[in-house]
């Protein structure tokens, strides 16, 4: 579901568990995002979670 920039996705589509941690698991940025977002593998990604609401922002140079 799009809404403006807001993207809903169901759990199971992004996230699956780590079999070589169970502790963890895995998160898949959809490719429609990265794309979006400009992100290739390997840029440095803030994750942050917020009364339910998850923003990934870019790490630019280091910063926070």
């Amino acid at each position: 579901m799009v809404n403006n920039n807001l993207i809903e996705y169901k759990v199971e589509d992004i996230f699956e568990d780590d079999p070589d941690n169970p502790e963890n698991v895995l998160m898949k940025i959809p490719d429609e995002i990265a794309e979006r977002m400009g992100w290739q593998p390997g840029d440095a990604l803030k994750i942050q979670v917020e009364n339910g609401i998850m923003s990934i922002t870019k790490v630019d140079n280091g910063e926070e």
